[in-house]
């Protein structure tokens, strides 16, 4: 018996790639855009009480703002490994220890212009001890690559916090610290409304804008800097600190004290290099 041959267009096989029903999208989960920023006071303290200590060494001498640097480095050294769940803690203190004492000794020695010009050898060197770090581990060095990158991380950040000690000995250098630490502290204050809703998507805008405007208020009657200079430092100090702690403030280890204070420091020191270069340029 023949089979039954038809001339009619056979029907297309299934689309796999169809979307769903509309009923079914509209039941399923809404993603939030911006995800929920948590109200970190202790962050917010820590940011302005050592801005606030940066801007008054600052005016004081190389040797204070290598002590206030310290300081944050040795916090960040103290709990790098808690807020990201690094193993071998012990071992990654005593690397950010190093890389700390190289980076913020080779700035406070360096007393000639060009005066970052060891710092890159410093970061070398620091890298190199962190490499050696990993090869003397003895737990089968578990997550290998992401010790690493955090490890040097966290030294390339405090690298970047010791170009700050060099500024005193340029035209203007304090003034160009003071500036850029008091955008970090007003920054720092606009993440308290993080909580909010309808603010949430605007926090990086507000915290720019009321960087600048704080750097405008305090260069202006200093005298030495333009306004427009004051603004882009400003910006610039606002935007990295606020960038940095935003990243931070989702991992699950920040509801910590030290964990925020490591949050904290974390976001003055990173924009080093950028008020360094900035203030080079355009102010000292």
């Amino acid at each position: 018996m023949m089979p039954h041959v038809s001339d009619a267009t056979p029907d297309p096989p299934p689309r796999t790639g169809a979307p769903p029903p509309a009923g079914v999208v509209a039941s399923g989960p809404v993603t939030v855009p911006v995800p929920e920023i948590p109200r970190q006071p202790l962050v917010t303290i820590a940011v302005v009480a050592l801005a606030g200590l940066l801007t008054i060494t600052a005016f004081a001498g190389p040797g204070l703002v290598a002590l206030a640097v310290a300081l944050a480095a040795g916090v960040i050294a103290w709990g790098w490994s808690g807020l990201l769940g690094l193993p071998s803690p012990r071992g990654t203190a005593f690397v950010l220890v190093v890389g700390s004492t190289a980076a913020i000794g080779t700035a406070l020695a360096t007393r000639d212009d060009p005066f970052l010009a060891w710092m890159p050898a410093a970061l070398a060197g620091s890298m190199i001890v962190a490499f050696l770090h990993q090869l003397a581990r003895r737990d089968g060095r578990p997550r290998l690559v992401e010790s690493i990158a955090s490890t040097i991380t966290a030294i390339a950040i405090v690298v970047s916090g010791a170009s700050l000690v060099v500024l005193p000995r340029t035209l203007h250098g304090a003034t160009v610290v003071a500036l850029a630490c008091t955008a970090v502290a007003v920054s720092a204050v606009t993440d308290l409304v993080g909580g909010s809703r309808r603010l949430r998507a605007w926090l990086l805008p507000l915290a720019l804008l009321a960087g600048g405007a704080a750097a405008i208020v305090v260069g202006c009657p200093l005298g030495a800097v333009s306004w427009g200079a004051s603004a882009l430092l400003g910006l610039l100090a606002a935007g990295v600190s606020h960038a940095v702690r935003r990243v931070l403030a989702i991992l699950p280890a920040i509801s910590s004290a030290r964990s925020q204070l490591v949050s904290a420091c974390t976001s003055v020191l990173t924009g080093g290099v950028v008020v360094y270069v900035v203030g080079r340029l355009l102010i000292a």
